[in-house]
């Protein structure tokens, strides 16, 4: 098995790094038009941008770092930053903060994380309980912003929380961990719920609700897998009831997925509605933090089980080239449930990358 995660692990990373828009790109924008599919957003498809998919893109190559058998993506990662600077970056908002993650050690991008650090800590449009509003790009233009008033999203933990927990450990600055894990609870506290140890994809605070209450397979993923990783970033710069928390609903949420896991391997893109299709971006974040958790101590052996049939099912939607098949393109919070049905599959960078961050993690465990 490890031969054949290390020989499938190339081809995503090559694609990755060279991947283009879909051949179908006209066909997709039509759809889109008319309001017959959804999900299709230009900067999803490839390496060029600077905004979320780009950020897990780089994410997934940093953690091939420890791995042997795989070069290091240090050079690359300074020739994406300095084109992407001399390009012009992006307005700041949740979402472009995801490459920073990544980048923050760069000699040169030192300066560029710690104004936006600032950003986060005094700038960033808040909701009421002082939660992060996730605010992301416009859906045309990076100089144009969504505001998403008084929404917080599951998303959001992952694109600039870690990003937060991450620079307080390095700067040794109490006030930016204590931050990222009041963040943790906040959005445990409205997104979470505790009747079925799912979350759901956000929460209004203007309407006090969670939208359509959906049950996102993507959105629970990001969750799966920043928790774990969360707690290796903090370390011991954790109080023992943030831990408790984390750790409790990461345990419970886990223990529900391995109960909705599909028999081919997969989760439903609406994790516990049987007729939604079942989905690899959000399947392999899921196994990946399941892996992570293993690794750390959080989760004993019996995990592994699910996981190994999670990663062959993966395995089985890596087409010749390296593209992964079935991944559901960009997923604002729908209106219906019924519309999460309708986000169109498209081979995007952090589908890429979620894959490669599930193979890396699944290179530790020879058990497999």
């Amino acid at each position: 098995m490890q031969e054949t995660i290390q020989h499938e692990l190339k081809k995503v990373i090559n694609q990755l790094l060279h991947l283009k828009r879909p051949d179908n790109e006209s066909h997709l924008k039509e759809l889109s038009a008319e309001g017959k599919a959804l999900g299709y957003f230009p900067r999803d498809f490839g390496m060029d941008e600077w905004d979320w998919p780009q950020g897990i893109g780089l994410y997934g190559l940093n953690k091939l770092t420890k791995q042997d058998g795989f070069d290091g993506y240090q050079d690359f990662f300074v020739k994406w930053a300095g084109e992407q600077i001399e390009r012009g970056l992006p307005l700041k908002n949740v979402n472009t903060t995801a490459p920073l993650h990544t980048l923050m050690d760069l000699h040169g991008v030192e300066k560029l994380a710690l104004e936006w650090m600032q950003w986060v800590e005094n700038e960033c449009p808040r909701t009421k309980e002082n939660g992060i509003q996730h605010v992301t790009s416009g859906n045309t233009s990076k100089f144009e912003l969504n505001l998403h008033d008084q929404e917080i999203w599951i998303d959001t933990l992952f694109m600039v929380v870690l990003f937060t927990a991450k620079m307080g450990k390095k700067y040794n600055n109490p006030a930016w961990m204590n931050e990222a894990a009041y963040q943790f609870a906040l959005h445990i506290k409205h997104i979470f719920n505790p009747d079925n140890s799912l979350f759901f994809h956000g929460y209004d605070f203007n309407n006090q609700n969670n939208f359509s209450a959906a049950h996102w397979c993507r959105g629970n993923s990001w969750f799966t897998l920043a928790a774990p990783e969360f707690m290796e970033i903090m370390q011991d710069s954790i109080t023992a009831e943030s831990r408790d928390l984390i750790f409790g609903t990461y345990k419970a949420q886990v223990d529900k997925l391995v109960e909705l896991q599909h028999e081919n391997g997969l989760w439903h893109t609406l994790l516990d509605d049987k007729i939604s299709y079942t989905e690899v971006s959000g399947s392999a974040a899921i196994t990946a933090g399941i892996l992570k958790g293993i690794r750390l101590g959080l989760l004993d052996s019996s995990y592994l089980a699910p996981c190994r049939k999670a990663v062959a099912a993966v395995l089985k939607n890596i087409s010749e080239d390296g593209t992964v098949l079935n991944v559901s393109a960009g997923t604002p919070i729908c209106e219906h449930k019924e519309d999460y049905k309708k986000i169109v599959f498209a081979p995007t960078a952090y589908g890429q990358a979620l894959v490669i961050v599930l193979l890396a993690e699944a290179l530790y465990h020879t058990e497999l």
